[in-house]
């Protein structure tokens, strides 16, 4: 049997030799005694060749631990004794330390003759699988049990095979009374009724859900969000359903507690608003008799000019309160849509604003026809409000531009333009929230009064309300321009074209 360096062969019982199985037969070198000191290749393929021979010779008639001695080291030469001796087959698991780092084989051994054929497999690269395995098992198994979120797998017949402690903890049970067990059989059937048409959902349906409601749940009054989802074989088949639970009562209450203080606050602000409008209207009734009045003295004039035109801004911000309130609370500021003439409104509001700002001016351009059918009233609120935040971030000695343009004979479209400084980033996501107002810019004068920070919020709802948007572009080249785009004939927001506001 013997055979030089690349032999292939093999005992005739040994079979078929796998391509990368490395072969060696040995014939025992005994004492004088009669025990085993080493053994004698007699037979090895070009694997054994490669891992227990040396370049310089072939490894057939040489002595194995000569040739090989780590074989002692890591086991395989006592295993080798021990079948020689016992003749009775083997199977061990070895390594061995080389310049790549560690090297795992199995070593199949069994007897022959006076001696032992040993048949070699790497299992480096499995090994190293197993490991990397084993680590995101480890991995993963040590994420599921310090979740705070409940994480479980279920058979298909809704019996809990796999639960972590935060599950436990809902149950407020221990692991061994859920697992094995249905939601059934811990809640009953009608508590767990939702739970288990949701599984029967996704087990039907094959796709993952999210589901979040305060019944069919371990706890009580507690609100769950979940996702579930379906567990599949190798060849597509569901063998079971995972679900992660999270508790967000907590969340849930504090939204609604927050919902709640917001209606009662509009509902306020619109009781407010409201009560206000008498008094104001008596004080302004009030001041101008006595304006009418020609025996009033230049300073009681003064004082009483002051009182109403205090008592006008008031009735201003309670105008805003109520639409404000109209818009949340009552489903959108109402119209009163009749044929209008925008460039009387632009040239009404402009007479009204320019006189308090002597040094800015207002340059009002006009491109065809600017006639539709609109709320005068609250078309001239967008003005008011526009106009008047233009004049206000404009610089002085600078004009402001309003232009009408009727490009398309549907819509008209007004701009108003200044110069001013441009619109910080960071505050063009709010821009048109309700009580939102912007700090003054570095180097401008803070403004003589301050609004409710209302403005621009009503002045999207009011072009919202006419089936109408509103656009904004503001750069530090071009300066800051809003744009508000009108149907001629006033429409409700549900008409429009896919077009937001």
């Amino acid at each position: 049997m013997q055979s030089g360096r690349g032999s292939n062969k093999r005992p005739a019982n040994g079979g078929d030799v796998p391509p990368s199985e490395a072969v060696v037969v040995l014939r025992s070198v005994r004492s004088a005694v009669g025990g085993i000191l080493d053994f004698e290749c007699v037979s090895a393929n070009v694997h054994a060749e490669r891992w227990l021979g040396r370049e310089e010779r072939p490894l057939v008639r040489q002595r194995l631990l000569v040739e090989a001695p780590w074989l002692r080291e890591c086991g395989l030469f006592a295993a080798c004794v021990r079948v020689a001796v016992r003749r009775e087959p083997e199977v061990v698991r070895l390594s061995r330390q080389s310049p790549v780092g560690t090297v795992w084989l199995l070593a199949r051994v069994a007897p022959w003759e006076d001696g032992a054929v040993v048949f070699l497999e790497d299992l480096t690269e499995r090994m190293a699988a197993e490991e990397a395995l084993r680590r995101d098992h480890d991995l993963l198994h040590a994420v599921i049990e310090s979740a705070t979120d409940a994480v479980y797998v279920k058979d298909l017949d809704g019996r809990y095979v796999l639960i972590n402690p935060a599950t436990a903890r809902a149950f407020n049970r221990a692991p061994q009374e859920i697992l094995g067990r249905s939601d059934a059989e811990l809640l009953g059937p009608d508590v767990a009724r939702p739970t288990l048409a949701h599984d029967r959902a996704v087990a039907e349906s094959g796709q993952t859900a999210t589901y979040e409601d305060s019944e069919g749940g371990p706890g009580t009054d507690c609100i769950w969000q979940t996702t579930k989802g379906v567990l599949r074989r190798g060849d597509g088949t569901v063998y079971g359903l995972f679900g992660i639970s999270r508790d967000v009562t907590a969340r849930r209450r504090l939204e609604q507690a927050r919902e709640e203080e917001s209606r009662f606050q509009e509902r306020f602000i619109g009781v407010l608003g409201h009560d206000l409008g008498n008094p104001l209207a008596a004080v302004r009734l009030s001041s101008a008799a006595l304006l009418a009045r020609d025996t009033l003295t230049p300073d009681v004039r003064r004082v009483v000019e002051r009182i109403d035109g205090s008592a006008e801004r008031m009735a201003r911000l309670v105008r805003q309160l109520l639409d404000f309130t109209r818009a949340r609370m009552a489903g959108g500021i109402p119209l009163r849509p009749r044929e209008v003439c925008l460039e009387d409104v632009c040239r009404r509001i402009i007479s009204e604003l320019e006189p308090a700002h002597p040094q800015r001016g207002v340059r009002l351009e006009v491109q065809g026809e600017s006639r539709g059918v609109w709320d005068e009233e609250r078309l001239g609120q967008v003005m008011s409000n526009l106009l008047g935040n233009a004049l206000q971030h404009s610089p002085d000695g600078t004009q402001v531009r309003v232009r009408l343009a009727d490009g398309d004979p549907h819509f008209q479209r007004v701009e108003v333009h200044n110069g001013g400084p441009p619109i910080p980033d960071s505050l063009r996501p709010r821009l048109f929230a309700p009580f939102h107002r912007a700090a003054p810019e570095p180097g401008q004068p803070r403004p003589q009064h301050h609004g409710l920070g209302l403005g621009l919020y009503i002045v999207s709802q009011i072009v919202t309300a006419h089936g109408g948007w509103v656009d904004v572009a503001s750069s530090t080249d071009a300066g800051t321009c809003f744009s508000v785009t009108l149907p001629r004939v006033a429409r409700p927001p549900a008409a429009q074209a896919g077009r937001g506001a």
